[in-house]
């Protein structure tokens, strides 16, 4: 079975492939990597406490 690569270590093994950069890209891309990771982790928490919100039969709208 073929090992699964994160987004890090692919950002880690492929930027020095590129001597004259100046490591902005990676930097912003460990940031919205980050980011997601935040994101996934409220909208999993959100189901556990009970803050999705109310489901009824009418919405916000009437």
């Amino acid at each position: 079975m073929e090992k699964i690569t994160t987004l890090g270590e692919f950002i880690i093994k492929n930027q020095a492939s590129f001597p004259y950069s100046t490591g902005e890209l990676s930097k912003l891309l460990n940031s919205i990597r980050l980011a997601a990771k935040m994101v996934n982790y409220e909208v999993n928490k959100a189901g556990l406490v009970d803050i999705i919100g109310g489901a009824g039969d009418v919405n916000i709208q009437g």
